[in-house]
């Protein structure tokens, strides 16, 4: 068997398998997946990272005596691990998202967009706000670093080669995902909603008793006042309910990966 480096033409197949499940998790994890800092950073923490985990691994059963259309499907197969396992874990941030979405249509806010340049997309004022206090809040509970550890110790429950976990499962934990996804964007927007809704129902009212005032070009800037009070009383659950759900998030990907 051919050296290459000092390595094994096997071992040059077993990192290069390595670096495909790293690549899919940083592909849709948190953090890791946001366009930030120079790409060659990102490559150097993906290659390191790699480095380190190789020696945890233990060999391929086809390590040295794969053909080219069997390493390709074999780094397909790794990328899609490591792309669902980041997946999961991403969905706590996008029902934040959804959740701000809601707020902002609530509060009238839903025609106020700015360009988030770390996702190169145009998203709401408050679901980039929310995104970004949920993102530093995943970052001081260490959570890039559970997403790494996770990895690592996931090449013992689910070694290089043996494809993708079945279906049923994925496809079962997958739907859990969704379903909790929508669960916690209506448990975080159901306040302001509820205030909005009940000073709608007031204006209302009060068109209907009286028709010459006009109670909704005040029902706006009303709106947006009691959904900015709601929104700073029921922060301060916000974090103990969001390091919650990042651990239930967390729990849902770690059974893709057998842990």
């Amino acid at each position: 068997m051919m050296d290459f480096l000092g390595l094994t033409i096997g071992q040059v197949e077993r990192f290069i398998l390595i670096v495909s499940r790293f690549t899919g998790m940083f592909l849709s994890a948190p953090f890791f997946s946001r366009a930030v800092g120079p790409r060659r950073i990102k490559t150097a923490l993906l290659l390191g990272v790699s480095l380190v985990t190789f020696p945890l691994v233990s060999p391929w059963p086809l390590e040295g005596q794969a053909s080219v259309p069997m390493m390709i499907g074999a780094g397909v197969t790794e990328v899609v691990i490591g792309a669902v396992f980041g997946m999961l874990v991403h969905w706590v941030l996008v029902a934040v998202q959804v959740a701000g979405g809601l707020i902002g249509f609530q509060m009238g806010l839903s025609m106020a967009l700015v360009m988030d340049p770390t996702s190169g997309m145009q998203e709401g004022v408050l679901s980039n706000l929310l995104y970004m206090v949920v993102l530093m809040l995943f970052l001081n509970l260490d959570g890039h670093h559970l997403l790494i550890e996770s990895i690592a110790k996931s090449f013992q429950t689910l070694p290089l080669g043996v494809g993708i976990p079945a279906g049923e499962g994925m496809l079962r934990v997958s739907i859990a995902g969704v379903l909790q996804l929508f669960k916690l964007a209506i448990i975080i927007s159901a306040p302001i909603i509820a205030a909005t809704k009940l000073l709608y129902l007031g204006m209302g009212l009060i068109n209907r008793a009286s028709p010459q005032i006009q109670v909704f070009f005040l029902a706006m800037p009303i709106a947006q006042m009691i959904g900015f009070v709601v929104l700073g009383l029921t922060m301060t659950l916000f974090s103990q309910v969001m390091a919650r759900e990042i651990d239930g998030f967390f729990s849902l990907a770690n059974k893709i990966i057998g842990l």
